[in-house]
């Protein structure tokens, strides 16, 4: 089979894809869920190769290798017309590794970066071919996203001033095998199954399926999510734990000021803690909340994980940029509301059997 033929069958299956795309209830993308790229490929070739400017389709499959990495092999096959008239034969396989950056845009809009080598064939001649770009991936639905790239290739053979530069658009569908694995099989023997009562692993009223604070003290009264009941704030103490732009890691040179706090609880065991996550101004608000709460749950599992703090007496919010103690105009005054507050609430000591 040759190498047009194999990319013209390649080609045959967007069809397909297409209407498992309409027809599929898959969920969002996951670490290690594989993706296919059925799209279609522009090129403004260099003047030095003689080619005129062409598009055709291309095809590629994905997987997501992290949170915001993924690897891709795709490749697409044009038939731009030379400086004599004649038509050339172009096949290009390549490997891109994608960056989504996030937190710059609102809404389902995400910027990312791309960078890739592969294969070019002219004419049964094949040479190396670098890229780099960039561009937005727009969230349709759960598992199908829309992509475009603005990339500039350099072909390792020629001057490296000389580059090519290309525009790609495809629609991203994300496979998920196991939301399409006999439903009604499942429904039935979900059905089927005896009933028990929810796990309480602390006795408290409070399943466990809806329990926010495991392993609370059992003189604690707790309120329906299974929280200790505060009387009242009785301290508030700031904690220097700063975080990188976009990141939510606590870094090691912190954990002395969060085993203070620790050592605090220790002392004074009717006490619980809330942890405040905050951000600085840039990125949307919606993605700066959910940032500042992962930030102060991180906290809250070093707290629980490190410093041996029960679970039950550690809470954690995000506050977003809503709570600025500096200004956002400077980097200094960003770095400083990227922080985490605690707020020490002496506790209801209402006793409850179990």
């Amino acid at each position: 089979m040759t190498e047009s033929l194999a990319i013209t069958r390649l080609f045959g299956l967007i069809p397909a894809v297409f209407v498992l795309v309409c027809t599929s209830t898959a969920s969002a993308a996951e670490l290690g869920q594989l993706y296919v790229a059925p799209g279609a490929q522009w090129m403004d070739f260099d003047e030095e190769t003689g080619l005129g400017n062409d598009w055709g389709f291309s095809a590629g499959v994905g997987l997501q290798i992290a949170e915001r990495w993924a690897l891709e092999v795709a490749g697409f096959d044009l038939d731009p017309d030379n400086n004599a008239g004649n038509e050339v034969d172009l096949d290009h396989y390549r490997v891109d590794l994608f960056y989504n950056v996030g937190g710059l845009l609102g809404g389902d809009w995400q910027p990312f970066v791309v960078g890739g080598i592969g294969n070019t064939n002219f004419n049964g001649e094949n040479d190396t071919l670098m890229n780099v770009g960039g561009g937005l991936r727009l969230q349709l639905s759960q598992n199908l996203e829309w992509r475009t790239a603005v990339r500039a290739f350099e072909n390792l053979g020629r001057d490296h001033e000389d580059f090519d530069l290309g525009l790609d658009t495809s629609l991203i569908y994300y496979i998920d095998f196991g939301s399409r694995s006999r439903p009604a099989e499942t429904a039935a023997a979900a059905a089927a199954a005896p009933r028990s009562e929810p796990a309480d692993s602390d006795r408290d009223g409070v399943p466990d399926s809806d329990d926010d604070c495991s392993n609370t003290p059992r003189s604690y009264a707790v309120d329906s999510s299974g929280c200790p009941i505060p009387v009242e704030e009785i301290a508030r103490v700031e904690l220097l734990v700063n975080f990188d732009f976009d990141r939510d890691e606590v870094k090691p040179e912190y954990f002395n000021e969060i085993e203070e706090v620790a050592d605090f609880m220790a002392q004074y065991p009717d006490v619980v803690i809330t942890l405040e996550g905050h951000t600085d101004s840039r990125g949307a608000e919606a993605y700066n909340e959910d940032l500042s709460q992962r930030r102060a749950d991180a906290v809250r599992a070093v707290m629980i994980d490190r410093f041996d703090v029960g679970a039950g007496r550690v809470s954690a919010r995000g506050f977003g940029e809503s709570q600025p103690i500096a200004s956002n105009d400077t980097a200094a005054g960003r770095a400083e509301n990227r922080r985490v507050i605690t707020v020490i609430i002496q506790t209801l000591q209402n006793y409850r059997p179990r």
